[in-house]
């Protein structure tokens, strides 16, 4: 073999050699965006699920407010003695229905009135009482609710957390499509004031989200608790 043979055999092992070594890197790219393509894939699902995820909870949060607001609109109907009245679609006084799920003495605690006995009807349940959703706690810090009084957050207690009143248990209210409606509950506490014809009332409404577990001393889940102060002077004069 001459030399300008021997240089062609030189050059064609370098040039195949070449074409390995471009074969192996190009195998080593291609491998690489496989699976930096896999990674993007897992984490855009996973970005999708926690956003999925996250617009559920809020959801769920929404509609556990509504239930609760409704609860506290509901307890006012209650005290107020107002009954959905299925024909006109709208809240009447309960006296004028032939049959209304208000509230009757018969049945059970009710609303107190001066004229028949005020808060001392409650007395013979205990100072610190609740029953059908009535509430009546004498301690005289009860009222301002400190966290050393027997009022403070009562409706979490296993021994007032049963006594509550369920949403439209009064009034007949319908659901209006909310399945958190079904569990939403309130507690109407009676603060005594000697000097007005009618008590002040503190309305506490809980409710959970349509997927929360269970029952009022259930923990987990949406769970939203509003409280308000109801006087119900300023409806009778206007009435």
């Amino acid at each position: 073999m001459n030399r300008d043979e021997w240089l062609r055999v030189r050059r064609a092992l370098a040039d195949v050699r070449r074409r390995k070594a471009q074969h192996g890197f190009s195998l080593f790219i291609v491998m690489l965006m496989l699976v930096l393509s896999a990674l993007l894939a897992v984490g855009g699902a996973h970005m999708a699920q926690l956003l999925e995820s996250v617009a559920g909870n809020q959801r769920e949060h929404q509609r556990a407010f509504e239930a609760a607001e409704a609860a506290l609109l509901d307890a006012e109907r209650d005290i107020r003695q107002l009954a959905f009245d299925a024909t006109k679609q709208s809240y009447v006084p309960c006296s004028a229905l032939a049959v209304s799920p208000c509230r009757k003495a018969e049945q059970g605690r009710v609303f107190p009135d001066r004229d028949t006995g005020w808060v001392t009807a409650y007395v013979a349940n205990g100072e610190n009482s609740c029953e059908r959703g009535i509430c009546y706690f004498a301690a005289i810090d009860s009222a301002a609710a400190a966290s050393e009084s027997e009022a403070y957050r009562f409706w979490s207690r296993r021994a007032y957390a049963d006594k509550h009143a369920l949403y439209g248990a009064f009034t007949g209210a319908p659901g209006a499509g909310n399945p958190a409606l079904e569990k939403a509950r309130y507690w109407i506490e009676v603060i005594d004031r000697p000097n007005s014809k009618h008590p002040l009332y503190r309305i506490t409404a809980v409710a959970t989200g349509a997927r929360s577990a269970g029952s009022a001393g259930s923990a987990g889940g949406t769970r939203v608790e509003l409280q308000v102060t109801f006087d119900p002077d300023p409806v009778t004069k206007v009435n």
